[in-house]
């Protein structure tokens, strides 16, 4: 059982960390709300991978974020969308210049955006991802960390040395 454990552990870091390119990272995104955020979102995720369409994607995250907020506690959120003609899972990390006010319940702001696109065809390594994600962030210390982060290998620094387990 440990040595499955082992190597469970050892895939889903290696994913993690394939995920979490330096250019998939902004710091000191200035968005005033929202919809802004989406949009700033879709375009950055547009011009790094272009598989990904703008509208598409935006649209997308809309629609999802329809089903329900994407809060998921500490000042992160993970928006997401499943898109045709994107190949591989793309993660775009953001720490925003200042809190959005996030349409969550109890009216928590973010500061901290982990978007997740993922191939229409691949549900459950979306929701895998999505999962890993947000046991990460869901931590306070984390999330504090990320705040104080000024550069793309100390935030995948943090995220990589968090134990998957925990």
């Amino acid at each position: 059982n440990l040595i499955i454990y082992l190597a469970i552990f050892c895939v889903s870091k290696i994913m993690l960390s394939e995920l979490l390119n330096p250019k998939h990272v902004i710091f000191d995104l200035h968005v005033n709300n929202k919809k802004h955020l989406f949009q700033e979102l879709s375009f950055k995720s547009s011009l790094i991978d272009k598989n990904i369409d703008e509208k598409k994607l935006f649209n997308g995250i809309i629609q999802r974020e329809k089903l329900g907020n994407t809060y998921i506690g500490n000042g992160a959120a993970i928006p997401s969308a499943m898109l045709e003609n994107v190949y591989n899972t793309f993660v775009l990390f953001s720490v925003l210049t200042k809190p959005i006010d996030y349409n969550s319940e109890g009216n928590k702001a973010v500061d901290i955006i982990c978007l997740v696109v993922s191939p229409k065809q691949s549900t459950s390594k979306h929701l895998y991802f999505l999962s890993n994600f947000s046991r990460i962030l869901k931590h306070n210390e984390i999330t504090k960390k990320i705040r104080g982060c000024d550069n793309p290998d100390s935030l995948k620094a943090i995220i990589m040395n968090f134990h998957l387990s925990s």
